[in-house]
């Protein structure tokens, strides 16, 4: 088999952004996991679920993924990429590469949250909110007590329907040190989850500010300056990186050495590169960058995941948004513009969905059936910007 030539035919025929380099990912994190199913090969692979799909389709089509499923390479598929390489297993299996294992001890304290999770307010997808399981917030917690930004720390949550203030304060409590935290803010659009947040917090006997407040419009001035670490976990668009962080820098003391953690799911690669030029613009470094640490409820085309990015200052740490922000935030802003490519199983014909389509969502698509054939398998095909 030759694996390259397939590559380069995979590559073309999903048109995949990231190129063959994206195939090899693909098939590499096939070859790490499999059997697997798609939504896991997506998350280590770090490319959207129905790319990932897409491309399986095509490898099955040439002898390279099997036809069962979940996941998994043919012999032939398994000899080509395995040639030449070495057989070694580095990856941690404990921590699954997130680099923090929750400690047994925890165990207790998992079951609270579970019972704070339930209870707290549903996820609104307008404000892209999706919330991250028990296991993310006690891994972001211990993050933080890793790296030394817990502790005695004035810390801000810009945005907080994860409930990661709850996490900080149930921590403490089972520290038996509820003043372990020098401050705590909690700052959210969303009053319902300031609320809920406020009365878990009060619950742990921990102290907290909560702050309802618009990210469009510059900090409060009383926030201003005053933190040492932000975490924040914002819309997965440029522009919302952007804004985030740099309210994030607003908040933070200046000088260097202060800490932000900046969830962030995967991108196209000029996406993540202006997030990261955004990043570096702003006099920030980042200290560390952990693919797949967050996960959340419910799969969605990131496979339920994002990476973690821990960033510090530098001296010359600035915004660069000062003033109120006008322009598209959420993804929805982007979506509602776009329409999507879809190619019929059956006859290979391509059909438009969205805004100014005859089909405006991919249901409308199904039920009519594809007017060529009539066909009702319609597979996603990659924007050409994400």
């Amino acid at each position: 088999m030759d694996l390259d030539a397939v590559v380069a035919d995979v590559a073309a025929a999903v048109g995949l952004a990231e190129g063959e380099s994206g195939i090899r990912d693909i098939l590499a994190a096939v070859q790490s996991a499999e059997p697997a199913a798609v939504r896991e090969v997506s998350r280590l692979a770090e490319l959207p679920v129905p790319i990932v799909a897409a491309a399986c389709n095509e490898l099955r089509r040439r002898g390279v993924v099997d036809t069962r499923r979940p996941v998994r390479l043919t012999e032939a598929g398994r000899t080509a990429l395995a040639a030449g390489r070495p057989e070694l297993a580095a990856h941690c299996r404990s921590c699954e590469g997130r680099g923090v294992l929750i400690p047994a001890e925890l165990a207790g304290l998992a079951g609270q949250l579970e019972q704070a999770a339930d209870g707290g307010p549903a996820a609104r997808p307008e404000l892209d909110q999706t919330h991250c399981t028990v296991g993310t917030k006690l891994s972001r917690v211990l993050k933080l007590h890793q790296a030394g930004a817990l502790a005695g720390q004035r810390i801000l949550l810009l945005g907080d329907d994860d409930l990661i203030s709850v996490a900080i304060a149930a921590f403490a409590a089972w520290a038996g040190q509820p003043g372990l935290v020098r401050r705590l803010t909690v700052l959210d659009t969303d009053p319902d989850v300031l609320g809920w947040a406020g009365s878990q917090i009060r619950a742990a006997s921990v102290q907290a500010e909560l702050v309802r407040h618009d990210l469009r419009e510059p900090l409060p001035v009383p926030l201003l300056g005053g933190f040492d670490v932000v975490l924040t976990d914002p819309p997965y668009t440029v522009a919302g990186a952007e804004l985030f962080l740099s309210r994030a820098v607003s908040a933070l003391q200046g000088g260097p050495g202060r800490h932000v953690f900046f969830s962030f799911g995967a991108r196209r690669p000029a996406e993540t590169a202006a997030v990261q030029a955004a990043i570096t613009a702003m006099g920030l470094v980042i200290r560390s960058l952990t693919p797949g640490f967050n996960s959340y409820l419910g799969a969605g085309v990131l496979a339920g995941t994002s990476g973690l990015y821990h960033l510090r200052t530098t001296e010359a740490a600035r915004p660069l948004i000062d003033g109120s922000f006008a322009g598209p935030l959420y993804t929805a802003d982007g979506r509602a513009a776009r329409t999507r490519p879809y190619r019929c199983a059956g006859c290979g014909t391509v059909h438009q969905v969205g805004p100014g389509s005859p089909w405006p969502q991919i249901a409308a698509l199904q039920a009519a059936g594809c007017p060529d054939c009539g066909g009702t398998v319609l597979r996603p095909m990659p924007l050409q910007a994400r």
